[in-house]
């Protein structure tokens, strides 16, 4: 009975461990486009992708605990977007402020259409 509060747990906080590790490098990697945070807007598609193909493709609940929510929830982050929007507008950036949002949502979004895309044609 603890086993099945315990088990999940792990795997989420060691996903998490390994997740973090993956965001820190590829946002680290990447290079700024002009005012945009763009390492932020990469680990969002990368993670919106991975998480739709994932998801869409019925994988056992363990991967689900490991990847999707430990992983997967700590290699992408809507706090940091949030927060480098804010810095965006606040430095007076109206245009990258706009530019960093539609960014975000649309290409996450195509993100997951590509990962149900990509499941559907399994």
């Amino acid at each position: 009975m603890v086993l099945d509060v315990f088990v999940p747990a792990i795997l989420v906080g060691l996903g998490g461990f390994i997740g973090a590790i993956l965001r820190y490098l590829v946002s680290g990697m990447a290079a700024r486009v002009a005012e945009l945070p763009t390492g932020t807007l990469i680990v969002n598609v990368i993670g919106s992708t991975a998480l739709s193909i994932i998801t869409f493709s019925s994988v056992p609940d363990s991967n689900m605990y490991l990847v999707n929510i430990g992983l997967l929830g700590s290699f992408t982050t809507f706090s940091t977007f949030a927060y480098e929007t804010f810095k965006l507008l606040e430095e007076g950036g109206n245009m990258y402020f706009i530019l960093n949002i539609s960014l975000n949502v649309l290409l996450c979004l195509m993100g997951v259409f590509a990962g149900y895309f990509v499941v559907n044609l399994i």
